[in-house]
């Protein structure tokens, strides 16, 4: 088994990245990882193990061994996955910007990831379930169960990571639900950060 995990990051000198890989989005300030400048508003892969220097804020997205120790009071959502943690995986990081009024097609993905929302306000539909999205919530999508995002305020985006399986890379992984679904407009941007294939550190 495996976790994809999202923790918030206060970071004010230094950090080390607990095991596990992680896709770093820099949500404010200056932050270097690994010795590298790290942009705000950009993403980068790091490693467990990793140091991050400088004063910032960063969303961290984890994908680890189910059983690794879990930080909770850094913790903003997690969950288990049924993968096989020696097996390579993709992980995707990347941002969506909905237009103005912009309402996706009823779909899924294929595979499970968390969102995290930036900006704006959203109003999601998960399988039964609807939810009001505020800035700095988020949320978990299997992928399996169809979706609906509905845009509520102007400047609605939202910080994407995904769990995929290693043939997915550069793929993409939008289904739309049916072929009529298909055939609509999506509404959204994206800017890819990265999309690499990893593996966990045997132990």
């Amino acid at each position: 088994m495996m976790r994809l995990a999202l923790h918030e990051l206060a970071v004010a000198g230094a950090a080390t990245l607990p095991e596990g890989v992680h896709g770093l989005y820099l949500r404010r300030g200056a932050l270097r990882v690994a010795g590298a400048a790290l942009a705000e508003d950009d993403g980068v892969l790091a490693p467990g193990g990793a140091r991050l220097e400088g004063d910032g804020e960063a969303w961290c997205f984890t994908a680890c061994r189910a059983a690794a120790p879990l930080d909770r009071a850094t913790l903003v959502l997690a969950h288990t996955l049924p993968r096989d943690p020696a097996e390579p995986f993709v992980l995707r990081l990347d941002r969506v910007d909905f237009s103005e009024n912009g309402v996706t097609p009823k779909h899924g993905h294929a595979g499970p990831g968390i969102r995290r929302l930036v900006s704006g306000l959203l109003l999601a539909e998960l399988g039964e379930e609807q939810r009001r999205i505020l800035p700095g919530q988020a949320w978990f999508e299997s992928g399996a169960e169809p979706v609906v995002g509905r845009v509520l305020a102007p400047g609605t985006a939202f910080i994407r990571a995904m769990l995929l399986d290693a043939a997915l890379l550069g793929q993409p992984t939008f289904r739309a639900w049916t072929p009529e679904e298909a055939v609509k407009p999506r509404g959204v941007g994206y800017r890819l950060f990265l999309d690499r294939i990893c593996q966990l550190e045997t132990t």
